[in-house]
């Protein structure tokens, strides 16, 4: 759904095709991406928003930086504009290849699109904000900036994984990359973390939402290529079981995550696992997937949250 302007003709015939597409999976446990998360009987606080924007591959070329810097204002600018963003990683394009000079170049182009910004923001870690993790890459696998060191320094963070309160629910923010190797990297949650969430969630025992970047659930390849035999570890996390073993124990409302730059969700024991579409669509040369460049905003009622699809009005340059 598109807040705050007319929906464009545009919008209105890919929506359609959307919810065709996700009403005629419903078998596989998919819907349109703007449906209630099951609600269990918690309290919460007064009602709120929270804009969620993933994979903005922020750089000069493209126009990116301005794109996303429209993306952030529009989300302000609603009439009930948020009271806290989150950002989903993949921040800036691309930090697994560049030297230290570019990575420090698109971060700063990052910084400025989030200036605007005056409520408390919030970061994941996605692969592309993993430094030097690629085997194009001359970064020394020994550089303390290498992998996860460089996204920790630039926002001042001990871990990659983090959770706060606002309002009588409980965020956690995961770290979804497992670096393999020296050169690589997949959707996976470390014993420690997965300790740390457990000990975590305990201790809040209220409605909360979960982000990462990589999915815990997808059928992305099947709606693009068939059935095929397995998920590649970069897709989605590979250890889900053991994580979603953790989740469904606490009263978890809604799991999002991007990476993908599509829209899809799914329902597993009452809790509801969203991945959302880039703000930077196919990486800025249009939709992906027939996805628009568009951004997630969550409502907050009580103890339920739903949320909705934003297309933000970006236009490739011509």
């Amino acid at each position: 759904m598109t807040t705050g302007r007319r929906l464009s003709r545009r919008t209105l015939l890919r929506l359609s095709v959307s919810g065709l597409v996700a009403g005629s999976l419903s078998s596989l446990g998919c819907r349109p991406a703007a449906g209630p998360s099951n609600a269990n009987s918690h309290g919460a606080g007064p009602d709120f928003r929270v804009a969620f924007l993933t994979d903005p591959h922020v750089r000069s070329q493209a126009r990116a930086h301005q794109g996303f810097e429209q993306a952030v204002g529009h989300a302000l600018a609603q009439q009930k504009p948020p009271e806290v963003v989150i950002t989903g990683g993949d921040l800036a394009f691309d930090i697994m290849e560049t030297d230290k000079a570019l990575a420090d170049e698109q971060y700063g182009l990052f910084d400025q699109g989030i200036e605007s910004v005056d409520v408390p923001i919030h970061h994941a870690v996605g692969n592309h904000d993993c430094f030097g993790v690629s085997s194009g890459s001359s970064i020394s696998v020994d550089d303390p900036l290498y992998g996860k060191g460089y996204f920790l320094q630039r926002f001042g963070l001990e871990k990659a994984y983090q959770s706060f309160e606002h309002e009588g629910w409980h965020f956690v923010l995961l770290d979804t990359i497992g670096i393999t190797g020296e050169r690589g990297y997949e959707g996976r949650i470390d014993a420690e973390q997965l300790a740390w969430l457990a000990d975590d969630l305990a201790a809040a025992n209220r409605p909360t939402v979960v982000v990462g970047h990589i999915p815990v659930f997808t059928h992305y390849l099947q709606w693009t290529r068939g059935s095929e035999p397995g998920l590649p570890g970069g897709i989605a996390v590979t250890n889900a079981h053991e994580l979603v073993e953790v989740l469904v124990r606490y009263p978890v409302k809604l799991v999002l995550a991007g990476h993908l730059h599509i829209n899809e969700v799914f329902q597993y024991k009452g809790i509801e696992f969203a991945n959302v579409g880039a703000v930077s669509g196919d990486w800025w040369r249009g939709e992906h997937e027939d996805f628009h460049e568009g951004y997630a905003m969550l409502d907050f009622e009580g103890d339920q949250v739903k949320w909705s699809y934003v297309d933000y009005g970006w236009d490739v340059p011509a």
